[in-house]
């Protein structure tokens, strides 16, 4: 992709994100004014938050969705307040609806120009993801792991040659985590559950070994194809 469409191409996803927080904060100026210009209670918080109606739910959606596709835009805030204002298991469903929607744009737009991860500290992923006995594990993981560059995932995605079908699985897959993360972090931070939180944490910890899942998959593989080049 040559570089001034790329920067074309950020600067619209950028303009357009800032243009939907805007309106995200018009919809919820009045419940912050409120909310500051009465003592804390946290149950009219609630009622707040959770009485502004549905018609928000595509507003979010989109929001994560431009901010997944957008390369280095970070959507954890935006997928913590949909727990906070939808409940977590419509915040859930909220995140993951924008996450797969977002890199299946990202996808769709970088198949469309000449592609090529540049080399950097990060490129060792894409070739880990590529070099997988199970690709698809390896890519549902690389969308599950936060801490992962997403971009360079979706670059893999590109050369696995994977269907629509099986991108969107994968995606889909490595979604859930994260969504359930933050929806249910953020739903567990406005009431105060700890239970919750602890689990959120667990799951945090469980995506950052997932990571491990990657190299050692890769590491049999081509201890495999050593054994196979050996015996030939």
């Amino acid at each position: 992709m040559k570089p001034w469409l790329k920067i074309l191409l950020i600067t619209l996803g950028i303009v357009g994100l800032v243009g939907l927080l805007a309106l995200l904060w018009v919809n919820y100026r009045h419940v912050i004014q409120t909310f500051i210009a009465q003592a804390f209670d946290r149950q009219r918080l609630i009622d707040l938050l959770r009485h502004q109606g549905k018609h928000n739910i595509p507003l979010f959606m989109a929001v994560i969705a431009i901010g997944s596709a957008i390369p280095g835009m970070p959507i954890a805030a935006v997928a913590v307040l949909s727990g906070v204002c939808f409940g977590q298991w419509l915040g859930f469903g909220i995140n993951v609806v924008g996450i797969v929607l977002g890199n299946l744009l990202a996808i769709y737009i970088l198949g469309k120009f000449p592609h090529r991860a540049r080399p950097s500290r990060f490129r060792f992923i894409t070739n880990r993801l590529n070099a997988m006995r199970h690709p698809r594990l390896g890519l549902s993981i690389g969308y599950a792991v936060p801490m992962l560059p997403t971009l360079l995932v979706n670059y893999a995605a590109l050369e696995l040659n994977f269907s629509l079908e099986n991108k969107a699985l994968c995606i889909f897959i490595g979604s859930l985590p994260v969504s359930y993360l933050y929806a249910f972090g953020g739903n567990a931070l406005l009431f105060g559950n700890t239970k919750t939180a602890i689990v959120a944490i667990g799951l945090t910890l469980l995506m950052i070994g997932l990571y491990e899942v990657i190299r050692r998959d890769q590491r049999l593989k081509a201890t495999k194809q050593n054994n196979v080049t050996n015996e030939n």
